[in-house]
């Protein structure tokens, strides 16, 4: 059997933690290819094609949409599917889960076609102290940023010049998130493979590892499981993998991010993890999809 884990081009080879993953299909007889989305290529020569670490999707998203479009015309096998990847490469499913009853993070959505207040004026009537910012098409935090006190003319500015490109976020800032950190929960074929709690660097707000954010594995209590279960009921599409992002405030869990385009599943924190993404996968594979976000 033949798959390919599709990447991006300054990626060389696989992530560590895909590494783990392909390592364990290769034991099961399945040759793993990696492979830059962008890459011309014959698609269809693969069993299946699995999203993974197309980490500059969000520079080129109409292209990206081109490629899944590519992909579900020529019928290869995609895991995640392209409609949920469709879905989940925008920001604004957050806006969808919302309108579902799900507790998300406060978001103004602003649009570049339609006049906006001012960042000043926003958090004003919302009366948030500080916000972050971010376009809607993003990963890896790019374009992200917060402010910290008064608004100042500079926020002001950087804010309508990311409004001028594309629909931008603005969300309150969680301070939650930077003091106690953002807890990650790993489903692998339907079902709880895994959990991790991320934190940002010393002064800063961004969990990525490239600003310095750390991830340790951690234990989850059937308690802090059951909100993430219940978001997951609200994907319409199987999927083969998920990573619900979010914290805890008074009990509750607030939902930063559902992960199910191309997330760093963590499999280096969980021994069993990268089994477990094989063995979800194969079932796919052989049509048995019973555990797999069904």
């Amino acid at each position: 059997m033949q798959v390919a884990f599709a990447t991006h081009a300054g990626l060389t080879g696989l992530s560590p933690s895909d590494q783990l993953a392909a390592d364990e299909l290769e034991h099961r007889g399945v040759t793993v290819t990696p492979v830059a989305w962008s890459a011309p290529g014959e698609w269809q020569r693969f069993d299946a094609v699995v999203i993974r670490a197309t980490w500059d999707y969000y520079t080129r998203p109409d292209d990206f949409r081109d490629w899944l479009q590519l992909l579900e015309d020529s019928g290869v096998t995609l895991w995640n599917p392209a409609p949920l990847a469709r879905w989940n490469m925008n920001k604004g499913y957050l806006r969808d889960l919302s309108r579902r009853g799900v507790h998300t993070v406060p978001t103004e959505w602003i649009s570049p076609v339609e006049p906006s207040p001012s960042l000043d004026q926003l958090a004003r009537r919302r009366g948030w102290a500080d916000v972050v910012v971010k376009p809607v098409v993003s990963a890896n935090a790019n374009q992200t940023w917060r402010t910290n006190g008064r608004i100042r003319k500079e926020d002001e500015a950087r804010f309508r010049e990311l409004a001028s490109r594309g629909e931008v976020m603005v969300q309150q800032f969680i301070a939650e998130l930077a003091n106690e950190g953002e807890w990650s929960f790993v489903f692998l074929g339907g079902e709880f493979s895994h959990a991790a709690l991320k934190l940002p660097a010393q002064g800063d707000f961004r969990v990525q590892a490239m600003y310095g954010g750390t991830a340790a594995a951690v234990e989850a209590s059937a308690e802090y499981l059951e909100p993430a279960r219940s978001i997951l009921k609200n994907v319409p599409w199987p999927w083969l993998y998920a990573r619900v992002d979010g914290c805890f405030i008074t009990g509750k869990f607030l939902l930063v991010e559902l992960e199910m385009l191309e997330p760093d599943l963590l499999l280096n924190l969980d021994g069993a993890a990268p089994a477990r993404f094989a063995e979800s996968l194969l079932r796919l594979l052989a049509g048995r999809p019973e555990r797999a976000g069904t």
